[in-house]
């Protein structure tokens, strides 16, 4: 089984990781195995066809200046 070792964690992240892992009776590695599968949930599994938005159908050709406003905007 692959390891992780994490360098420099800072203490405060630290503590807390070790008051969840003790509140879920979890070992501080278990703890952060079940965090980070939860975290990353979903982004390992391949898109489906069906679930792609529909290709941009507009009238005029889409521009990097028209996707950053829009991207501002929480349009896109």
């Amino acid at each position: 089984m692959p390891t992780l070792v994490i360098k420099d964690l800072p203490a405060e992240l630290h503590r807390r990781l070790k008051e969840e892992a003790e509140k879920t009776h979890r070992s501080m590695t278990k703890e952060a195995i079940y965090l980070m599968e939860t975290a990353l949930q979903g982004w390992a599994e391949p898109v489906q066809a069906g679930e792609l938005p529909a290709p941009y159908r507009g009238s005029r050709p889409l521009t990097d200046k028209m996707i950053q406003k829009w991207k501002r905007k929480g349009m896109a």
